[in-house]
């Protein structure tokens, strides 16, 4: 008893553990409350670790003064075994750990805190102790009780993120249980992700970006770069797709050869910038002469375009040839070379009926076939004096 009499508990503790207890029992002396399964870390007078559980009521005077705690003492260092150098070394990593982690009890008080949560909060350990939770961290750490209800409902773990002091970080609150499986409170984590996050969000810019990229090779690849139009190789894919749909459904498939009239002179005299324009503006002209979406306007090459025109007869195909004539004749774009004055188009009209198609099948055979016709009908029309459609038989 000599050697217990006129010291304090914290004096039979590691430094480190009387700071944490003391800053426990601080909080407890200033509600003036009774407290009970107070975990401390004591020092034998052998040098050995004792772990008690302590409880404690206070004492008043007459007056309503506090003037004491009457306390008993519950050692349970034969229930826990030897506390080992391991078990130091464990304390010591939990203390060092780079995450931020922290134990709270069933009332949000902070029962233990390790250097990285007190870096993260501008403090000591030892001054975390004992403070409330949700005044030092936000909502998505300091709400305990709903956390509790979660655990007691049958939860083991919550995780989350939360964007909190500038950074971004993975939140890990699991139930802390006694031996006999009482939730008794939480304990957390708090792992700063932002690097992290702002790799996975350059990342998925990089693959937005990469995708618009290849949206744009896909385009340089089937639009013709003056007109926007489908270019060569892109017609070439949708002229056999078309015949063979047309050979498996048995409809007709037209295609209009389109040529500018005396285009060569209208480049000798206005110059091959003002040529390029004139293309670009037959090119819109072409597209607002076509009503239904399956037609398409295409840049055969030079001062050539095609029409391809699924599902559509001779007959109809012709009439559409000659409205788009007429949208080019009409627009009177101005053209010296042209004994007319103005920009015309010769059309050429090729069409393969359900019965020739499916005899092509869907091979390159009827698209020579189609294209050789309608190339034969553009000649006839720019031999027969050019600003006209002609249609001659397959």
């Amino acid at each position: 008893p000599e050697q217990i009499l006129g010291r304090t508990p914290f004096d039979l503790m590691p430094p480190e553990e009387a700071q944490r207890v003391g800053a426990l029992f601080g909080a407890i002396v200033a509600e003036q409350r009774a407290f009970s399964g107070l975990i401390n870390r004591n020092l034998h007078a052998d040098g050995h670790v004792v772990v008690l559980e302590t409880s404690g009521v206070p004492l008043f005077d007459e007056h309503g003064t506090l003037t004491g705690y009457r306390g008993i003492d519950r050692d349970l260092s034969p229930a826990i075994g030897a506390l080992d150098q391991r078990v130091l070394q464990l304390e010591a990593l939990y203390a060092a750990a780079p995450i931020a982690l922290g134990l709270v009890d069933r009332n949000g008080i902070v029962l233990n805190a390790n250097h990285a949560l007190a870096k993260l909060l501008d403090a000591v350990p030892v001054a975390l102790v004992g403070q409330p939770v949700e005044a030092l961290l936000p909502p998505a750490v300091g709400r305990t009780q709903r956390y509790l209800q979660r655990f007691e409902a049958g939860e083991t773990l919550v995780e989350k993120v939360m964007e909190w002091a500038g950074s971004c970080f993975q939140v890990t609150v699991q139930g802390l249980r006694d031996s006999g499986e009482q939730l008794i409170g939480l304990s957390f984590a708090l792992t700063d992700i932002t690097e992290q996050q702002r790799m996975r969000q350059a990342l998925a810019q990089s693959n937005r970006e990469l995708e618009l990229a290849n949206v744009r090779l896909s385009e340089l690849a089937e639009k013709d770069y003056l007109t926007k139009l489908p270019n060569r190789r892109r017609f070439d894919e949708l002229l056999r797709q078309e015949v063979a749909r047309g050979a498996r459904e048995g409809s007709p498939l037209s295609l209009l050869m389109i040529d500018v009239d005396q285009f060569k002179a209208y480049n000798d005299h206005y110059g091959h910038q003002a040529g390029d324009e004139c293309m670009r503006r037959l090119a819109q002209l072409l597209q607002a002469g076509l009503l239904r979406p399956a037609d398409v306007a295409c840049r055969y090459g030079g001062e050539e375009f095609a029409v391809v025109l699924p599902q559509t007869a001779a007959g109809s195909a012709e009439q559409v040839a000659e409205r788009l004539r007429q949208h080019v004749h009409m627009a009177q774009l101005p053209h010296a070379g042209s004994n007319l004055g103005r920009v015309t188009v010769s059309i050429g009209v090729g069409t393969l009926l359900a019965n020739e198609l499916i005899g092509e099948g869907s091979g390159s055979a009827g698209m020579a076939r189609l294209i050789n016709a309608a190339d034969r009908s553009l000649y006839a029309a720019k031999t027969a004096g050019r600003n006209r459609v002609c249609l001659l038989a397959v």
